[in-house]
């Protein structure tokens, strides 16, 4: 019989039964806890969906006693669907750190992502939707030492701070398993709206900002694509969504830093040198495998996603274009900091009147030199 670790004796003893009386046995190895991929042949990713599926249902009981119900699995190949109970209680207004209501029923918060395998959505006592993760296996891991760094009180006080905050660390035998509230992966999508061309300055200088200040505290994130960006806002990402952009409400943030490194904070950034992590969006900007430096391939990645939404504006004004022009232009080894990016960012927004601001967006997005127009 293997001996289950928890916090209390008592949780011990039970989850010890519990895996000895199920014949189950949870694996606390991240190595089996790695994102599907593949798909084809299908049978063999529905069955990595079932095993990821049997290991949150094997812990339902444990993330229940901490007041957070987990979504079911909806069938084979998902979705996650929403518990019965309790009723989510976002509203159209909440506060932070909640996400704001955008949802028109239950059905629009099901969860596509069941491939991730390493997170799980759940509800907790209150009706906030939340994110379940598992960050770290007996060995600690860059991810969640990078949690800890990001969630000191200084750290969040910083506004800045372009992250989601940890609400809860749970520990099970030897799994760190952390606790986010839930936010859509829509930032970098036309389906929430942009009233003005200043809403996507907006966007673009929040996270380069909070880009800024990951950097500062020496970490690289180094997975920077649209489905790692959030913002507050909950529902079905395939209908339009009208006035969720508005300066104060609206917020975004960076997610997701399995892949992230720590550095010592006292570190030279320019001197860093890693091999490459090869995730989407590198392979999409042409960088190849070998040694880089991840501060810079950051703000490389971060730039192939901004320009798609913020390029939108270059129809009326050049000097939009201009700008991701500039970042472009620079050789690999030249490429500006986070930091400066973001202050020739706000220098071109300085440059332009309010009326040039306040203009519709042309399109709901840029790509290869066109203007998507809404349809």
């Amino acid at each position: 019989m293997k001996l289950v670790k928890l916090d209390s004796l008592l949780e011990t003893v039970y989850w010890t039964y519990r895996s000895w009386r199920k014949g189950y046995t949870l694996t606390n190895d991240l190595r089996d806890w790695a994102q599907i991929i593949e798909f084809k042949p299908r049978e063999v990713a529905l069955q990595k969906i079932a095993e990821s599926w049997a290991r949150w249902q094997f812990l339902s009981p444990f993330f229940a006693s901490h007041g957070l119900h987990i979504y079911d699995l909806g069938g084979p190949g998902g979705p996650g669907m929403p518990p019965k109970h309790p009723v989510s209680q976002h509203t159209r207004t909440e506060a932070w750190p909640w996400a704001r209501r955008g949802h028109e029923d239950e059905e629009d918060l099901c969860f596509d992502f069941v491939h991730a395998v390493r997170v799980w959505p759940a509800r907790d006592d209150n009706g906030h939707e939340v994110m379940i993760r598992v960050v770290s296996g007996p060995e600690m891991t860059d991810e969640l030492r990078a949690f800890h760094r990001l969630n000191t009180p200084e750290a969040r006080s910083d506004p800045r701070n372009n992250t989601l905050p940890v609400l809860k660390y749970l520990r099970f035998d030897g799994m760190v398993f952390i606790v986010m509230p839930r936010w859509g992966s829509g930032p970098f999508s036309p389906f929430a709206r942009f009233s003005t061309i200043s809403e996507l300055f907006d966007l673009v200088e929040t996270f380069y900002e909070g880009l800024e200040f990951l950097h500062e505290k020496c970490i690289a994130h180094r997975d920077i694509f649209r489905t790692n960006l959030v913002m507050n806002i909950l529902g079905y990402v395939d209908t339009p969504r009208f006035n969720m952009r508005k300066l104060g409400e609206v917020k975004y943030a960076f997610i997701d830093f399995e892949t992230c490194l720590m550095f010592p904070e006292d570190s030279d950034l320019d001197a860093v040198s890693v091999e490459r992590e090869m995730r989407t969006q590198v392979e999409r900007l042409g960088l190849k495998p070998g040694m880089c430096n991840p501060f810079k391939d950051d703000v490389l990645c971060l730039a192939l996603e901004a320009q798609v939404m913020l390029r939108v504006a270059e129809h009326s004004l050049p000097e939009v274009g201009q700008f991701f022009d500039w970042i472009w232009a620079c050789d690999y080894e030249d490429t500006p900091s986070a930091t400066a990016v973001l202050q020739r960012l706000r220098q071109l927004r300085g440059s332009l009147s309010e009326d040039q601001l306040k203009q519709s967006p042309a399109g709901q997005f840029w790509t290869k030199g066109r203007i998507e127009p809404y349809h």
